[in-house]
C-alpha cells in the first residue's frame, strides 16, 4: 500500500509538472544579427575576430542588418563602432564613392573631433591631414598630403562628441593602413591644400551635413 501511494505521488508530480511545462508560453521569436565584437575605429578592415552573431527580437532589428559575418568580413567601417552595436549597411564604406579615383584607391574614414575646423571644407577638396598625440608634447606631424575628400558625414550615432565629423578619402591601401593606426592613437585635423592635379575629377557624393 505505502508504494502505491510513493508511485500515486511521483505520478502526480510529473504530472504537475507536464501541466506547467505546456501552459508556459514559447521563447519569444528572434532573428540572427551581426554586432561588433569589440569597439571598432572609423576605417577599420573588419576581421572575423571583429563581429558576432547575437539574437534580436523581429521589431528590434535596424534595416540594412546583416544575418551572418561573411558578407560583413572585408568591409571598412565608415565611422567608429562601440562593442555589440548592429553592422548596417549604412555604418560601411560603399565602394561606389570610389568611382573617378585612380585605379587601386581605397576609401579611409578620418574622424575629426570638432566639425567646425572643417569649415570651408568641401567634397572634392584636396588636404593634408595632420595629427598630434594629446600626451605627447611634440608639434604635429604631416600624415599625409594631397588627398581628395570623397564625402562627408555626421556620424549616424553619437559615439564619443556630438561636434563630431567624418571624412571619407580616397588614398592608396598603404595610407589608409595609416590613417587608421593614427585614428587609434591620435587626433587627426585636415586643412585645404591646393590640388596637384586640376584635371582630377572630384566625387559626385554629396556633403552630407
Amino acid at each position: 500500500m505505502a508504494r502505491r501511494r510513493v508511485l500515486a505521488a511521483v505520478f502526480a508530480g510529473l504530472a504537475v509538472l507536464t501541466g506547467i511545462g505546456a501552459v508556459r508560453p514559447p521563447p519569444p521569436p528572434s532573428d540572427a544579427i551581426v554586432v561588433a565584437a569589440r569597439d571598432l575605429p572609423a576605417g577599420t578592415v573588419l576581421a572575423a575576430r571583429d563581429l558576432r552573431l547575437t539574437e534580436l527580437p523581429p521589431g528590434a532589428l535596424p534595416d540594412g542588418r546583416f544575418a551572418s559575418v561573411e558578407p560583413v568580413v572585408g568591409e571598412m567601417v565608415a565611422a567608429p563602432v562601440r562593442r555589440g552595436e548592429p553592422l548596417t549597411d549604412v555604418r560601411l564604406v560603399q565602394d561606389s564613392l570610389l568611382q573617378g579615383y585612380p585605379r587601386g584607391s581605397v576609401l579611409s574614414s578620418i574622424r575629426i573631433a570638432d566639425a567646425s575646423s572643417l569649415v570651408g571644407v568641401r567634397v572634392g577638396d584636396t588636404v593634408n591631414v595632420l595629427a598630434s598625440d594629446p600626451a605627447a608634447q611634440r608639434p604635429p606631424r604631416t600624415l599625409a598630403v594631397g588627398i581628395q575628400v570623397a564625402s562627408m558625414s555626421r556620424p549616424q550615432e553619437s559615439i564619443g562628441s556630438s561636434d563630431a565629423m567624418v571624412l571619407r578619402v580616397a588614398v592608396p591601401e598603404e595610407t589608409a593602413l595609416a590613417l587608421a593606426d593614427a585614428t587609434v592613437h591620435e587626433s587627426l585635423a585636415v586643412v585645404v591644400a591646393a590640388p596637384e592635379d586640376e584635371d582630377t575629377p572630384p566625387s559626385s557624393a554629396d556633403a552630407g551635413w
